[in-house]
């Protein structure tokens, strides 16, 4: 693939996010579509000029002011790229600029008229079927609102949009101009705004738009390999993708037959219900199998699904060894299929809203985290108590949990030690009590507990940074104690996202399979928890500390 060649122009010494958003810009390009775009940034004028005779298939434009300095032959550039087939992105203040020059007023379709003061306003998503605002959800943002003149709704197809004091306030919005297309995105005066994923979504899909993506006309056929009655998963899977535009579920395989006659009732009208693994991994139209199987199943099931040409995603954890690990991902490599586990829990609302704080620096760099669950509780005796299939007392919300931590706490893991314990519920073979001490290289530590004899818990959370700290137990108020502004202050911030992350989950699977957007839970990632859980398991047997699995630090 040759990289399509974007010109990105700024203003030098602007107030606005003009140069730093185009090093952002590229930076993003750079991790999520490495081989697609090569970004040239210039504050240079006269670039617009050698635009119709130069290497490039479309121009991004963040600069402010200028209202006189589109002069004839820069106009004449800009105007005849555009027209005869180039692209055009505008960013935020970029209907700030060159208002003395209406043709490009036109094009644009808008100029700026006022901002009321930075703040928090949602953004409604108007239009779910084009490729820009496809499966995105609505959101909220601190951002300055620009309100727009000289903007015509009916020049354009509308994307995103807001309210202020009862009116329509245009967010994003695509047109085209003779041949080429013109998209604007009203957001992104300032670097918390650009740090915004959705934000980033509109960025990247607007630079792909511009230059002549479409939406695909496909949609993702799924499987169900697995439909066990425990918690209703299959059920559950099957309703999160028919939900997602662009996914359907096709069919299931159970080994027991009680189970498949349950999916025809519950799934009717599937175009397979198989006793069968081999009938499902057969079905030539089949894009993708979810695995919902017993833990010490899933290697050998998604080997088998990659094997086939199908993408693959199983439930946490993602398997019971960092062996059966890498065979997932080296399979997934060979054969250039989707590899992911279910980690839905990366979209808790609690989650989500402390990497905000800690984001926003309002404890510093973390040194050391607390965290843990369980109880005093007798286990059932099913399978998930049973070492030799669940894997052992770590492989449950401990999969969750140390998923949450691997992302919070940047770095590479250096050195684990754990403990486990066999004290008191004998009748299962389980561990009675799991922990796991973690250091990174940055020499922050982790101290993650998961006990089924722990009579006094511990908080959900602890996060000790080295400007406040951040405190959590099971209920919906996060403790934030901040010394960031020099005094302390203490608050207490309320989380009410959602929680799950089911919708969130398929939404990136599709926008991945469909779009070539970035998978948000590789395999890579899944293998860093089941390496740090193995570690912490030979530690305990071992009595001493040892690094993670090459490869998983």
């Amino acid at each position: 693939m040759v990289a399509k060649k974007v010109l990105y122009l700024y203003k030098q010494g602007d107030f606005h996010m003009g140069e730093a958003g185009g090093k952002l810009l590229t930076g993003m390009l750079a991790k999520t579509a490495p081989a697609e775009f090569e970004l040239e940034m210039t504050a240079d004028l006269d670039a617009l000029t050698r635009l119709p005779n130069g290497p490039y298939t479309a121009v991004v434009v963040y600069t402010t002011g200028l209202n006189d300095d589109l002069t004839p032959e820069r106009e004449q550039g800009l105007l005849s790229f555009v027209r005869n087939g180039g692209g055009f992105l505008g960013i935020h203040s970029a209907t700030d600029c060159f208002r003395g020059n209406r043709a490009y007023v036109s094009m644009i379709n808008g100029e700026f008229e006022t901002h009321p003061a930075m703040h928090e306003f949602p953004v409604e998503i108007v239009n779910p079927d084009h490729y820009m605002t496809v499966r995105m959800p609505g959101f909220s943002v601190v951002d300055e609102m620009y309100h727009l003149k000289s903007f015509d709704p009916a020049r354009c197809t509308l994307l995103a949009q807001t309210f202020w004091q009862g009116k329509q306030m245009p967010m994003a919005y695509v047109r085209n101009e003779g041949k080429g297309r013109v998209a604007y995105i009203a957001l992104g005066h300032s670097e918390q705004a650009w740090q915004h994923p959705e934000f980033n979504k509109l960025l990247l899909r607007g630079m792909r738009w511009i230059n002549g993506a479409e939406l695909p006309n496909k949609v993702i056929k799924a499987g169900l390999w697995g439909y066990g009655g425990a918690f209703n998963m299959g059920k559950g899977h099957a309703g999160w993708m028919n939900a997602t535009p662009g996914m359907q579920t096709v069919a299931m395989c159970d080994l027991n037959p009680a189970r498949v006659e349950a999916a025809k009732l519950e799934l009717p009208n599937l175009e397979g219900y198989y006793t069968n693994p081999d009938d499902l991994l057969a079905m030539p139209d089949l894009d993708l199998i979810i695995v919902i199987l017993p833990h010490n199943l899933h290697c050998d099931a998604v080997v088998k699904c990659l094997r086939a040409g199908k993408a693959a995603i199983t439930e946490k954890p993602f398997c019971t060894s960092v062996a059966e690990a890498n065979a997932m991902v080296n399979a997934s490599r060979e054969t250039g299929k989707m590899l992911s586990v279910f980690h839905n829990r990366r979209w808790d609302g609690d989650y989500i809203t402390i990497r905000d704080v800690i984001r926003r620096g309002l404890i510093g760099d973390i040194f050391h985290v607390e965290a843990g669950g369980g109880g005093y509780n007798r286990p059932g005796t099913w399978w998930r108590s049973d070492k030799a299939i669940s894997g052992g007392v770590m492989f449950d919300w401990g999969a969750h949990f140390l998923d949450w931590i691997l992302n919070m706490v940047p770095g590479k893991v250096t050195q684990v030690t754990g403990d486990f314990q066999k004290r008191v519920w004998h009748h299962v073979t389980n561990e009675d009590h799991g922990e796991v001490w973690i250091r990174f290289d940055s020499g922050a530590t982790v101290d993650y507990i998961e006990s089924m004899i722990s009579a006094s818990r511990r908080p959900k959370w602890r996060i000790q940074g080295t400007k406040g700290a951040i405190m959590m137990d099971k209920n919906d108020e996060i403790q934030v104690i901040s010394y960031a502004s020099g005094i302390q202050q203490d608050s207490v911030v309320k989380w009410n996202l959602p929680g799950y992350g089911s919708v969130q989950y398929y939404r990136n699977i599709a926008d991945h399979l469909l779009m070539g957007e970035p998978l948000e839970i590789t395999g890579e990632q899944a293998r860093r928890v089941i390496a740090v859980i193995e570690a912490g398991m030979e530690s305990s047997k071992l009595g001493k500390s040892v690094p993670v699995a090459e490869g998983c630090e």
